[in-house]
């Protein structure tokens, strides 16, 4: 495969992909640079690569270096792939590759516990379908912030509605142009992607965010910067998942998209399940006792019984339980953790991760709250473990921290 014959899809690898194809082809071009790279590739990649080029993988890795060299032009499909993954989650990558590979390949990629050789991942992927990439890209935009949990409080029935060719792409941009030309926003929004999981719709739009540009010498171009917006629809479009990070016009798109559905005006709103202040508190008497499964890391609360009540913050770095210091304070002050009313945020170790907890107090209500936490350190499976651990063990629904608002 030489360069000439390897038709490089700009439109796949640069503008859905967000590969700097020009850049790579130039340090392509640069024999140091190549022998660099060359260099720096593991040996499980290796073996991948020199597979994927018919090279006898039994060659030391100098003799290796030399024959992948060889093939230069054959090496420009697979230092794309590499640069298609860079900055990816591993979950993304592993989760991907689990799905679409043999058993036999991924493991050929393992090298401990749950750490696989992300690059090898990539190449096998690459080789069996380009697409595989693209899946890649979009499953990490969900790992990149929470979800918050909206829902139409008094949903229409969807009659009978074809929900596969409503989330047809043609169809959503459709709503995204009328959004942005009625209101003038001198900006653009592009549907994506649209795939379908466990029976949910989930949409990848890619929408200007604010004004902004890159510099390439003294020549400076100007556009936007983009936002990645992530909406995942059930199947009764009762409840929608919202990824993003500005706080309001993805509700916004989120409502024009389930009204244009439901033939009406609707609106979605953040989603509240209450929880009684005693079951928190028999959660919080176990934190404080050091006999549940996770250990509490740290703890914020308002009230400090101390001189003033000042806030007071308990932290252990070292991701061990702070329980014991709890208590030699609880015998001096008061225990921190006795009014969940005065508690600002906990911490607790999970997954080998630090997860934030917090609770809000049901407006109207004098024992009822609403149990939040950070999903966004956790990756797709553990939060729905986590979700599921806390519902079963614990009897408290949790939810996102992530919230979204309507526009004024």
């Amino acid at each position: 495969m030489s360069e000439a014959t390897y038709d490089i899809d700009t439109a796949f690898w640069g503008d859905r992909l967000e590969v700097n194809t020009d850049l790579l082809l130039k340090q392509h071009q640069d024999d140091d640079y190549l022998e660099k790279w060359v260099s720096k590739i593991k040996m499980r990649a290796r073996n991948v690569l020199l597979n994927q080029l018919g090279i006898d993988i039994g060659l030391k890795a100098a003799e290796a270096h030399e024959a992948i060299l060889e093939h230069k032009d054959e090496l420009i499909p697979y230092r794309l792939a590499e640069a298609a993954v860079a900055g990816k989650r591993s979950y993304a990558i592993t989760e991907v590759a689990h799905a679409k590979l043999d058993p036999e390949e991924v493991e050929l990629c393992h090298e401990k516990e749950d750490r696989y050789d992300r690059i090898a991942l990539a190449w096998l992927l690459f080789s069996q379908d380009e697409h595989n990439l693209e899946l890649v890209f979009h499953l990490d935009r969900t790992q990149r912030k929470g979800f918050a949990r909206m829902i139409i409080e008094h949903p229409p029935k969807l009659n009978g509605t074809n929900l596969k060719a409503f989330f047809s792409k043609d169809g959503l941009q459709e709503v995204l142009d009328e959004y942005e030309e009625k209101h003038n926003t001198f900006r653009k929004s592009h549907c994506a992607a649209v795939l379908e999981s466990g029976g949910n719709f989930q949409l990848f739009i890619k929408r200007d965010l604010k004004p902004g540009f890159v510099s390439d010498g003294e020549k400076n171009t100007f556009g936007f910067e983009r936002e990645w917006i992530v909406l995942e629809f059930e199947p009764d479009l009762k409840r929608v998942y919202i990824c993003s990070v500005s706080p309001d016009i993805p509700l916004v798109l989120a409502n024009r998209i389930a009204g244009k559905l439901f033939e009406r005006s609707v609106e979605y709103v953040n989603e509240v399940i209450s929880t009684d202040e005693g079951d928190i508190v028999g959660f919080l008497q176990q934190l404080g006792t050091n006999e549940n499964g996770f250990p509490l890391v740290e703890v914020t609360v308002k009230n400090s019984g101390l001189d003033g009540s000042p806030q007071l913050r308990i932290n252990d770095q070292s991701n061990d339980s702070i329980a014991p210091a709890l208590g030699q304070l609880g015998g001096t002050f008061g225990h921190p953790l006795e009014v969940v009313e005065d508690i600002e945020s906990i911490k607790v170790y999970h997954y080998k991760k630090r997860i934030k907890m917090i609770f809000e107090k049901l407006e109207g209500s004098d024992d009822k709250y609403v149990v939040r936490y950070a999903d966004q350190p956790l990756n797709g499976t553990q939060r729905r473990e986590f979700e599921q651990e806390m519902e079963n063990e614990h009897g408290i629904t949790i939810l996102s921290t992530e919230k979204k608002h309507n526009v004024q």
